[in-house]
This record gives C-alpha cells, sequence and structure tokens, in this order.
C-alpha cells in the first residue's frame, strides 16, 4: 500500500513539474540551467527558407537581421537577399521551402518561387484585408516575436508536407 501512495505522489510531482505548452505553438523551447537562464527556440521541422529584405522594408534593419539569426539558430537554412536580380537568381538556382517578403513585394516573389509556400509579411492594419486573406491562409505581422515567425513557418512547413 506505501509502494502505491508513493508511486502516486511520484507521478503527480513530475507532471505538476512538467512545463506545460512547451509545444503549444508548434515550436520547441529548450531551456538550459538552473535559473533557466538561456532559452533558444527549436524548430521542430527545419526548412530552407529564402528571404526578400529588400530596402524599402521599412523598421528597424539590426531587428530584422537578429529575427534572421534566430531563425537560423532555431534550425532554418535561412537565405536573406535584398535587391530583385539576386531574388531572382536565388529562386532559380535553388529549392526553397519558403519564401518570405513584404507584401508590397509578393507578386515579384509568386512568379517565380515555384512550389515554395510564400509568406508574405504585412502591417498589422491589413491583416484583415480581403485581397491578403483570400490570397494567403499564412502569413507574418510585421514586427512579431521570433516564436510567431517560427510557428507560422512550422505551420507552412507542415502544409507542404
Amino acid at each position: 500500500m506505501k509502494s502505491t501512495i508513493g508511486i502516486a505522489t511520484l507521478a503527480f510531482t513530475l507532471l505538476a513539474a512538467a512545463p506545460t505548452g512547451a509545444l503549444a505553438c508548434g515550436e520547441g523551447q529548450f531551456n538550459m540551467g538552473q535559473g533557466m537562464r538561456y532559452q533558444s527556440y527549436l524548430a521542430p521541422r527545419p526548412a530552407t527558407v529564402l528571404v526578400y529584405d529588400d530596402a524599402a522594408s521599412g523598421g528597424d534593419a539590426a531587428d530584422r537581421a537578429r529575427l534572421y539569426k534566430g531563425l537560423e539558430q532555431a534550425g532554418h537554412r535561412v537565405t536573406v537577399v535584398t535587391d530583385p536580380n539576386a531574388l531572382a537568381e536565388a529562386l532559380s538556382a535553388n529549392r526553397y521551402e519558403i519564401v518570405i517578403a513584404d507584401f508590397a513585394q509578393v507578386d515579384a516573389v509568386t512568379s517565380s518561387a515555384g512550389k515554395a509556400q510564400v509568406l508574405p509579411v504585412v502591417a498589422r492594419q491589413q491583416r484583415n484585408a480581403p485581397e491578403l486573406r483570400s490570397r494567403f491562409p499564412l502569413f507574418l505581422l510585421d514586427g512579431s516575436s521570433l516564436g510567431q515567425y517560427l510557428k507560422v513557418i512550422n505551420q507552412a512547413v507542415v502544409k507542404l508536407q
């Protein structure tokens, strides 16, 4: 009888100590150390990602560079191009699963993206626009966190499979 109570107490303790929702958003999070000072995201399905980040993309370029670095650290293979010629060359030379571009530039990308899933980056006030929702079931919001980017990329990769 005592061993049954001990096992039940141990099981309850382990379940209570387990992190809840660790994979709720489609990304994994790696915690290391006693105080969990180091945290990093892990992509459950690493993908080849092409980012078209032209100079007209607005916002802080340093923030976008940190975001792209975070995608790489999570396990994605990221290529960033900054002009239309480099975009055309990258799309013809390599096969990408995901292509990320500003919504204003998405027409230049979709014509030559092939089977790649195109994820437009839209301003928050555009997120409910009918033309966006009818063309793109998945999209990224400008200024979103790394976790949100990883979540949408994971959803797009799942759709491709």
